[in-house]
């Protein structure tokens, strides 16, 4: 890389002259590029967080698939966490698919309007 500049034969107070001159410029210049980098990345995480609230607009509610059959009223989407009762049903020896809620059920439907009614 041709500088120009002989740093070999220039003196100490010279170089060091330079170097306070270079790490003010290169300060000013990695500031402004910090700026513009923090500005980029508010832009991508504006438009994360709208594209991350239109996909979970569009995302459907999840509706209980497995219920207590000993408490009707406990049901599981099968999202996030299982329950406790389920977790005790299934340390007993029961298997995930005797929770599972069918689709033509009565109590489902019940479950829907009731769902409906409170909206």
């Amino acid at each position: 890389m041709a500088t120009g500049f002989n740093f070999g034969a220039m003196s100490i107070d010279a170089l060091w002259q330079m170097h306070e001159e270079l790490r003010i410029v290169l300060a000013a210049k990695m500031a402004a590029q910090r700026q513009e980098i923090d500005e980029r990345l508010r832009d991508l995480d504006q438009f994360s967080a709208s594209s991350q609230r239109a996909v979970t607009a569009l995302r459907p509610k999840a509706g209980p698939f497995y219920r207590n059959p000993d408490r009707p009223t406990q049901v599981w989407s099968g999202r996030g966490l299982r329950p406790r009762w389920l977790v005790f049903q299934l340390a007993a020896g029961r298997r995930l698919d005797e929770f599972r809620i069918e689709a033509d059920s009565s109590i489902v439907d019940a479950d829907d309007a009731r769902a409906q009614r409170h909206g």
